[in-house]
């Protein structure tokens, strides 16, 4: 695959790496980029590398003094999948389709030498280029509007009446923007992903994201007789919360503890001036994307973009090549048989 650079058409373009002084200009450029999401800003090199110790390189482009778009990586080894270089869930984010395209390729020559791919995960545009891309997942923009009241009457009238089972169910919701929910938040996710058969990430991973961005976060917990059955933790950046991990405990379901959540989740965004909710990730026709279509928003596609090495590059995708991996089946069925104890001890040492 070749992938050299245009001269003539992008010579304007400068690409660097982020140092200690750009990273203000790197976020204030996020914050105002139309396609800025909160797991582009900076501050995500300290937490891959305090919770992981993984590798990063964090990659920019200027013209002149002005940045055009940013590129956060991290290296990533692997058995299942090889040494690759990935995003953040969000990607690239770029001015435009040349500055987009300028830094992917100078990215590829600066990794690829390290790395068997360079994975753009879950990015919200389809860049052009020789590499491949696919979709397979979509995500749920709701436009939250003035008042929770209008909201409230937009809603289809089955949604309400979920919400309000939910409440004659006796369910408690707490929401907060500070340290005091990680512990229950985690220990429920934590009972969550046992149960499917993925392991969690530690706890530190949500301590490190805490400490690093102390005004763009929110987590949200369902409790039913006192006990934590659902949670859900947001990113917050701008006009718009960021769905980003959240279950109910599905021994809990028929207590209706995600739609108390979700409309509770709203109507907080809308207290604090947001006028946005990201659902975030789904597989486009699961019943978790059915769930949150319920709600009133668009649905967006994501895009997974892989550049590979050219003796990789007849193989799988990611996606592919991890859901068709037998291992990988055998692991989901033996992991909820293995006691929590122990699966909260080597989850995040397997997420590594």
């Amino acid at each position: 695959m070749s992938l050299m650079t245009d001269s003539a058409a992008t010579n304007a373009l400068v690409f660097e790496e982020l140092t200690a002084s750009s990273a203000d200009q790197w976020d204030e450029y996020v914050r105002s980029a139309t396609s800025g999401l909160p797991q582009h800003l900076s501050g995500w090199r300290r937490v891959m590398e305090a919770t992981y110790g993984y590798e990063t390189r964090y990659l920019m482009i200027r013209a002149g003094q002005q940045i055009k778009g940013v590129l956060p990586l991290f290296l990533v080894p692997s058995r299942l999948t090889g040494k690759r270089a990935m995003t953040m869930p969000g990607g690239i984010c770029a001015d435009d389709e040349e500055a987009a395209v300028f830094l992917l390729k100078e990215a590829w020559q600066t990794v690829g030498t390290d790395t068997d791919r360079l994975l753009l995960q879950d990015s919200r545009h389809k860049w052009p280029g020789d590499w491949h891309t696919e979709s397979q997942h979509v995500y749920w923009l709701v436009k939250l509007g003035d008042s929770e009241e209008d909201l409230w009457k937009q809603l289809d009238g089955n949604m309400r009446r979920q919400v309000r089972k939910a409440r004659r169910n006796k369910l408690e919701i707490e929401i907060r923007r500070d340290e005091r929910l990680i512990e229950p938040f985690y220990d429920m996710f934590s009972r969550f992903t046992h149960q499917v058969g993925t392991p969690a990430f530690s706890i530190t991973f949500l301590q490190n994201i805490a400490e690093t961005f102390p005004n763009g976060y929110n987590i949200a917990l369902v409790r039913h007789e006192e006990q934590p059955i659902a949670g859900y933790f947001q990113l917050e950046m701008n006009d718009t919360v960021y769905g980003m991990w959240g279950a109910a405990l599905p021994s809990t379901l028929k207590l209706r503890p995600a739609y108390l959540a979700i409309w509770e989740i709203m109507a907080d965004a809308i207290k604090h001036g947001f006028t946005h909710l990201d659902m975030g990730r789904s597989p486009a026709d699961a019943n978790a994307s059915k769930f949150k279509g319920q709600w009133g928003g668009q649905s967006n596609p994501i895009y997974q973009t892989v550049i590979m090495n050219e003796e990789h590059e007849h193989s799988h995708s990611i996606t592919g090549q991890v859901q068709s991996d037998g291992r990988l089946q055998l692991f989901m069925q033996i992991w909820p048989r293995l006691p929590l104890a122990m699966t909260r001890f080597l989850g995040p040492k397997l997420r590594w």
